[in-house]
């Protein structure tokens, strides 16, 4: 006969939890992020680079943070320049999503699950 025993600590499971979430969220606004410039027009850099700057991963929110980033994103009747990125072209974000909403999923999941 074989005895054991087993501990488990209920209260670090909320902890566990969240941080695992958190590392999912991290990961995904990353993903986000890169996949959402991938549609951003480009001129200068300027941008793609201020969403750079202004992004926190881990909150949920990509932000673009130029004075005419707003402009550029809600009028996709602009001619946006291709020579830099032939995929240029506005409301950016829902391009993307509409591209690579089930791969954003798999990979928060992915990062959620690795950290559970």
């Amino acid at each position: 006969m074989v005895n054991f025993n087993i501990k488990i600590e209920l209260d670090k499971i909320p902890e566990k939890i969240e941080k695992a979430v958190s590392k999912g969220q991290m990961v995904l606004d990353t993903q986000v992020l890169k996949d959402s410039n991938n549609y951003a027009p480009r001129d200068t850099g300027n941008l793609v680079n201020s969403s750079i700057r202004a992004t926190n991963p881990g909150t949920g929110q990509i932000v673009w943070d130029t004075p005419y980033a707003r402009k550029l994103y809600y009028n996709p009747q602009y001619n946006f320049s291709k020579d830099k990125n032939p995929q240029a072209q506005g409301i950016w974000f829902e391009a993307a999503k509409s591209r690579h909403f089930k791969e954003w999923i798999q990979v928060a999941e992915k990062a959620t699950k690795q950290n559970l």
